[in-house]
């Protein structure tokens, strides 16, 4: 298997696991630091869930890096925020403004330039 798989798949399972986490801790709200809360998300399937994809992102990570130099592979982690802006536009509604678009711009072109390195 190529070593870009999980350079990818690392990717791939960061976003999904940050949105799931973003969705399960929209569900429990906002409250006062505590016992109540850390139950709240200990039992919170979408926090869980979130948690266990991150952590298979996170073994892929490893994995990657046991392929690669870390400042050739740490850029494509980057590509991790365009995901994010993007699905939390179609998850969560958020707005993707003219900053966010030069942003994901730049982010390409450093992971470009730095691929080619």
């Amino acid at each position: 298997m190529s070593p870009y798989i999980f350079v990818a798949l690392s990717t791939i399972f960061g976003i999904v696991g940050q949105l799931l986490l973003k969705r399960g801790m929209a569900g429990i709200g906002q409250s006062e630091p505590g016992l109540l809360m850390i139950k709240r998300i200990v039992l919170s399937p979408w926090v869980v869930g979130g948690l266990i994809i991150y952590a298979m992102g996170v073994v892929n990570w490893l994995l990657a890096l046991s392929s690669f130099e870390l400042s050739y592979v740490y850029p494509f982690a980057s590509l991790s925020y365009i995901g994010i802006i993007i699905g939390s536009y179609f998850i969560f509604r958020e707005r993707i403004t003219v900053m966010r678009l030069a942003g994901i711009a730049v982010i390409i072109a450093g992971v470009l330039i730095s691929s080619r390195s």
